[in-house]
């Protein structure tokens, strides 16, 4: 990762039509900001770390669609979140369980929050499993995955449910879905195109 540049970062690699996920790992950076920018991303965004990730790097971690952290990881929150970083956290961990900005999270509460998916030994094999696993998806099914929970976190439920269900029909109408649908009954790996 480069500090202070994820979205230069993250922009470059996305040039290339291939890569369907990216993998980030928060090791030696201490600060970069995170922010609505990663919604933009049309590919799921997964963060690993180990040890406590600095305040710094809070908007990064939390704007990121999947994190995995070790064992022994920790979260360190700022004390004074940015108005985005705030609101997130409130989507993100909804009610009285929320942390205390400033307060140091460690591994077993941020996976009990939801604020990392998983926890592992070697966090960056995990992510780049999980990125593989995301990798062999239809593109077009996992880009509009990625906008029905990012858009969806923002609305009500009902308004969310209806949107999800718009683009499910959108998705009906791609050659992947049909491409989907052959591979699965002539038992074979599907071939998308992302078309």
């Amino acid at each position: 990762m480069e500090p202070g540049y994820p979205l230069a970062w993250c922009e470059a690699r996305l040039k290339d039509p291939a890569i369907r996920c990216i993998v980030m790992e928060a090791a030696g950076a201490s600060e970069a900001e995170g922010g609505p920018w990663m919604v933009r991303l049309p590919r799921p965004l997964i963060l690993a770390f180990t040890g406590t990730l600095p305040a710094g790097l809070t908007s990064l971690a939390l704007g990121a669609d999947i994190r995995v952290g070790a064992p022994d990881s920790a979260l360190a929150l700022p004390s004074e979140p940015s108005p985005w970083l705030r609101n997130r956290a409130e989507r993100l961990v909804p009610g009285s369980d929320r942390p205390a900005w400033g307060e140091t999270v460690a591994a077993e509460a941020l996976l009990r929050l939801g604020l990392v998916s998983r926890l592992a030994i070697e966090p960056m094999a995990e992510a780049l499993r999980v990125a593989g696993v995301i990798a062999g998806r239809g593109p077009i099914a996992t880009e509009l995955g990625k906008e029905a929970v990012w858009r969806g976190i923002e609305m009500p439920l009902e308004q969310a449910l209806r949107f999800e269900t718009d683009l499910t029909l959108l998705l009906q109408t791609t050659k992947d879905r049909a491409e989907g649908v052959r591979a699965f009954l002539e038992k074979r790996t599907p071939r998308f195109t992302g078309e």
